[in-house]
């Protein structure tokens, strides 16, 4: 039997139809190789931009390790990376900027907490805490990207406790607490050495109490003597009033200085404690002493016997034995807390970005020593050897 014409056209329709579909799935498949092609490729050029942007934070990480506390740059342009003689890809690039400064210790960071906060809350966001026996070196002194030097001058440090001291360890009249629970030192190099330009490192410290009535609105305040006044810090816009409780403390009891000692014929260290019942040279101030030394450092010790606190439910007296501090630098800045690294790294037209807050070991060696001990075991130690506390 033929076939009629009309199933000969039929053929064809089904025919072309066919070839549509297949077209349709070709195209489409085609688009899902093609977008499945562009985003591997976006995965693998943001995986470079990423290395770039680590690269970056390391090239910091090492600006900060090779130059002196306070350290900051702020990397305008791109540069290329390079892996040993090895020039990397031409548009595999990164830049970076440091940020180290402030004029408060802790800086509070309103990127993260808003102003609002912070400030209803200080004790939480704008105090540092020095546990028991805890003790933090912070250097008054900022490097600028130049290596020119540039020392703290003017500060003030405001702390308080958290904690109800025992009626004995007060005044009688009540005016105040009569128990040190701070030690603070600053330690520079003398700008005025002798004749045999030598430079000599010394110090001046103290031991302080807190005062009575001290809170986060109302601190016990040492440091200089111009440093009383309110202070809005211009990064975060927080103010920070000068509210110390009575006044602030600028003077240090202790010095370790270079003197001529006439009788060894050289120059010597010489302690002195200052003794007002006495009649001899006013205490040093900490603006004289900061004013003739550089690199001075800033050494705060928690030395708090927590057995002069009373019992708090909830709260073992070591945990309440907690010195609460900030410093504030109102004409000059001090070193972050944290130095903040924000890197970028580019490939192609693609940017990867990561941020890095970096909070240093230490910055000067100190060593504090206690002279005292605590036994947990049963066996406690005595001068004849170890003693059993078990019946």
């Amino acid at each position: 039997m033929k076939a009629s014409k009309t199933q000969k056209g039929s053929a064809l329709i089904i025919a072309l139809l066919i070839m549509g579909i297949l077209m349709t799935l070709a195209l489409g498949l085609s688009n899902l190789v093609i977008r499945e092609v562009r985003i591997t490729s976006d995965i693998i050029n943001a995986g470079k931009a990423s290395y770039a942007a680590e690269s970056g934070v390391e090239s910091a990480l090492l600006d900060l390790h090779q130059n002196l506390p306070g350290y900051e740059t702020q990397q305008d342009g791109m540069y290329k990376g390079s892996q040993g003689e090895t020039d990397l890809e031409e548009d595999l690039t990164f830049e970076y900027s440091i940020e180290n400064k402030t004029h408060t210790y802790p800086f509070v960071d309103t990127e993260i907490v808003s102003k609002e906060i912070a400030q209803d809350s200080p004790k939480k966001y704008q105090y540092n805490k020095l546990g028991l026996s805890d003790s933090v070196s912070i250097p008054l002194f900022t490097v600028q990207e130049d290596g020119r030097v540039e020392k703290i001058t003017n500060f003030r440090v405001e702390f308080f406790i958290d904690a109800e001291i025992k009626s004995q360890y007060r005044h009688s009249d009540e005016s105040g607490i009569v128990v040190d629970m701070l030690r603070w030192k600053i330690t520079g190099i003398s700008e005025n050495p002798p004749g045999d330009k030598t430079f000599y490192t010394e110090s001046i410290g103290d031991y302080m109490p807190v005062f009575e009535g001290s809170t986060s609105a109302m601190p016990t305040c040492l440091g200089t003597g111009d440093s009383d006044s309110d202070f809005t810090d211009p990064e975060s816009d927080i103010f920070y009033p000068a509210n110390c409780n009575n006044f602030i403390w600028k003077w240090a009891r202790e010095s370790y200085v270079l003197e001529w000692d006439a009788q060894a014929e050289s120059y010597t260290t010489q302690s002195k404690v200052w003794d007002p019942n006495n009649n001899q040279t006013d205490p040093y101030t900490i603006k004289s002493f900061l004013s003739g030394h550089q690199t001075n450092y800033l050494t705060l010790t928690n030395i708090f016997n927590p057995e002069v606190l009373q019992e708090k439910p909830g709260i073992t007296k070591e945990e309440q034995a907690t010195i609460y501090y900030r410093i504030i630098v109102p004409d000059q800045q001090i070193i972050r807390e944290f130095a903040k690294i924000t890197s970028v790294g580019s490939y192609g037209k693609l940017r990867k970005q990561l941020e890095a807050l970096i909070r240093p070991d230490s910055f000067l060696p100190v060593f504090n020593f206690s002279l005292y001990r605590t036994d947990t075991a049963d066996d406690k130690e005595t001068t004849t050897g170890f003693a059993s506390t078990e019946e």
